[in-house]
């Protein structure tokens, strides 16, 4: 069996494959290098304007003076040196800046005390970096807001997505779950990090499209990569050879992933780095209630991105095995693809469904309520791939018994 598994992982890697994977390969660091060349600059320790590439690791270097513990000593040196800096009158002269594609030392930390005060209505830009606030004037005060504001994040959040209002006792629980972030949090640069996740969830549909252009044929009578005759009457039998061709397919299925994962890495490691993994997670992702940090945050993306990829593997092989045709199976599964992204575009809490929206940032911050029982989405996630994978499998140990050539 595990000879046969070789053969069939191999023969999925023919040409048309190779192509697709070159393919995602050379769009993913062609739109990375254009884009994050084109649009960003930052403001580097010397106040100077550096354009291109360079800004991020200028940003890195930069952002060595505001990285620590955002304790109460913390919090009065940053309003002191950010009222005095030449970033805030930069600023303040150019309305807009950071909107269009401006960076300073000062986002990680100012972003996430504005976020205590803003809550749900946080973005980038200017108007929301300043610190002319009250509960900054000690450690206590801040956390306190930043808690309150938490609590109304969730609640206005779920009402937004057009769920029914929280009750009293899930409000409770998410209260004590507030309560236990741990605080005061840690500051770190991580621009590069945030480019990954962004372009991750971004580039994300591309794994998708691949696997329907290279799994297609893996059950279809017309390609040379498909079954025949041979394959039909061999000595291990049908069943044993369908099974390996899943086996298979799941496999070159983790491989593509981590390929992906890995131009990814290279591409945002060598243009910002990947300094930050340590920060806590509360200053990367807002509504983060983990004790974790970014690392672990964006390890948790990865996992689940996976798991959305493998139900795309699966759903791939069933078609190709109900079509017996590579052609209408690439077809089909394009589509599907393209539905799932118009799915994508919902309010609504069905989008938590789609395989597309398990790499999302929500992974981190979503929790949806069974009762008064907190599910944190991305334990959704794991039970909706493995309900999703087991419904594919089910419907190809069917198909497969009575899978003919004419």
């Amino acid at each position: 069996m595990k000879e046969l598994i070789k053969f069939e992982y191999r023969k999925i890697w023919n040409k048309v494959t190779i192509a697709a994977i070159v393919a995602m390969c050379i769009i993913s660091t062609l739109y990375a290098l254009i884009y994050l060349n084109l649009q960003w600059n930052t403001i580097d320790k010397n106040g100077n304007i550096v354009s291109g590439l360079k800004s991020y690791r200028a940003l890195k270097e930069a952002s060595k003076e505001t990285e620590g513990i955002l304790d109460n000593n913390y919090i009065q040196k940053l309003k002191k040196k950010y009222n005095a800096s030449f970033d805030k009158k930069y600023l303040e002269e150019h309305p807009g800046y950071l909107g269009t594609g401006g960076m300073t030392k000062y986002m990680v930390p100012n972003y996430f005390i504005n976020f205590a005060y803003y809550g749900v209505d946080m973005s980038n830009g200017n108007d929301k970096i300043g610190l002319d606030y009250k509960f900054l004037n000690s450690e206590e005060s801040f956390y306190q807001k930043y808690r309150e504001t938490l609590k109304e994040y969730f609640v206005l959040s779920n009402e937004w997505n057009g769920l029914a209002p929280y009750t009293e006792e899930q409000i409770n629980v998410l209260e004590k779950k507030i309560e236990n972030v741990k605080t005061p949090v840690r500051v770190e640069y991580f621009q590069g990090l945030a480019n990954l996740t962004c372009y991750y969830e971004m580039e994300y549909p591309l794994i998708f499209v691949v696997l329907a252009f290279a799994l297609a044929a893996l059950y279809s009578k017309d390609s040379k990569s498909g079954i025949n005759e041979l394959s039909l009457s061999s000595r291990l039998g049908r069943k044993k050879n369908i099974r390996a061709r899943w086996i298979a397919g799941n496999l070159f299925t983790v491989v593509v992933y981590f390929i992906f994962i890995g131009t990814l890495l290279a591409e945002h490691g060598i243009m910002a780095s990947l300094h930050g993994w340590n920060g806590s997670a509360q200053t990367f992702y807002f509504g983060c209630l983990y004790n974790i940090n970014i690392g672990t945050g964006i390890l948790i993306q990865f996992i689940g991105g996976l798991f959305g990829a493998l139900v795309m593997a699966n759903f791939v092989m069933l078609l190709s095995m109900k079509t017996k045709n590579a052609k209408f199976t690439t077809v089909g599964a394009i589509v599907a693809v393209w539905l799932l992204l118009k799915g994508q575009g919902t309010y609504s809490q069905i989008k938590l469904l789609n395989p597309l929206q398990f790499k999302t940032s929500e992974l981190i911050e979503e929790y949806l309520f069974l009762g008064k029982t907190a599910i944190p989405y991305f334990i959704v996630v794991l039970v909706l791939a493995i309900f999703y994978i087991s419904i594919f499998l089910c419907f190809m140990r069917k198909s497969d018994k009575k899978y003919y050539l004419n």
